[in-house]
């Protein structure tokens, strides 16, 4: 069965471009030119990716997440944008997106992006306990993302060596990010203040950060 692929883009000759490069390669692709229409589309079909403009009519492409993501929990987006700025990605991942990706691009940056989100999908079971948009808004921050690196590299560590890898100045900032990652799922700590990386943490630092 082919993966269905939501494209919202306001912009017609892109939104049949995209629809184009993705039938060819295989996709079911259901076109829409806004966020109102895409959200009807997500109550008919359970879509395994979107491809949302981050500039739309009505509600903009961030704004479109959580209300696409109200019918189809567990849909993996991917944010298409000309303005690709560091605010924007960082903006873009703490509303939930999977990936962005900057105008113009070519078609296999296309197809490549969307293989792999559909790919990483796969390590998300859909009775998964994670809350996928608090597990990429802890992603967007560096410091969460080498505290997961330096456990995937270590197995185990305790609070002051975690604090000695990363150089931190304040033990309090490592503690809330240390937080924040436990509060997603993807670390764990036990009675011996040891922290390792949950299953689904190790399963995401291989697919999600550094690729």
């Amino acid at each position: 069965m082919s993966h269905k692929i939501l494209v919202v883009e306001d912009d017609q000759l892109l939104r049949e471009n995209i629809t184009d490069i993705l039938e060819d390669a295989g996709y079911d692709v259901y076109p829409a030119e806004s966020a109102e229409p895409a959200m009807a589309l997500c109550q008919e079909h359970i879509f395994d990716l979107a491809i949302l403009d981050y500039l739309l009519p009505g509600l903009t492409g961030t704004e479109a997440i959580s209300n696409l993501r109200q019918f189809n929990p567990n849909l993996s987006i991917v944010l298409i944008t000309a303005f690709a700025t560091v605010d924007i990605a960082v903006d873009a991942m703490q509303k939930g997106a999977n990936d962005f990706i900057a105008k113009p691009f070519s078609s296999t940056k296309l197809l490549m992006t969307v293989k792999r989100c559909i790919a990483e999908k796969a390590f998300f079971p859909e009775d998964s306990e994670l809350n996928l948009d608090k597990v990429y808004s802890a992603l967007s921050n560096p410091i969460r993302r080498e505290i997961i690196k330096q456990l995937t590299d270590n197995k185990e560590l305790k609070f002051m060596e975690i604090f000695h890898l990363l150089d931190i100045e304040d033990h309090t900032k490592l503690n809330f990010h240390i937080q924040q990652l436990k509060k997603t799922g993807l670390i764990t700590q036990d009675d011996n203040r040891i922290y390792r990386l949950s299953k689904a943490g190790a399963q995401i630092f291989r697919h999600q950060v550094n690729r």
